[in-house]
């Protein structure tokens, strides 16, 4: 998974710009990188999660805050998360594709699918 020097992926808010073009998200980014011919993406996610003070903001189903997208701004995939009600908090290496969960575990990810190739609990 090596990076394309001609491809470049910037994020501001909740615009992700795939080499200019933007493409809005529906939550804030916090990361966001040209990896294995797409661009990866990991929505902040404090934004989803629950209110200060425990309340939850709607119900919902699990977001999956790790995304990989085309030039174009197609969806290519949403990572596997190592939990049902898990999201991952920060992209630890980008060659290989490693994130770390809230829930403590380190997930090696597959960059053309988003499926987790191997998982260590940390705690």
């Amino acid at each position: 998974m090596t990076a394309d020097p001609k491809r470049t992926v910037t994020h501001d808010g909740d615009i992700v710009r795939i080499d200019g073009k933007p493409l809005r998200m529906e939550f804030m980014v916090r990361d966001a990188f040209w990896a294995g011919g797409q661009a990866v993406v990991l929505l902040d996610p404090d934004a989803f999660l629950d209110a200060p003070g425990g309340a939850r903001k709607e119900p919902r189903d699990p977001v999956h805050n790790l995304r990989a997208y085309a030039p174009s701004g197609e969806l290519h995939w949403e990572a596997e998360q190592p939990e049902v009600q898990d999201h991952y908090y920060i992209i630890e290496s980008h060659d290989p594709l490693v994130a770390l969960s809230f829930s403590a575990y380190r997930c090696d990810l597959d960059p053309a699918s988003g499926r987790i190739l191997s998982k260590t609990r940390l705690k």
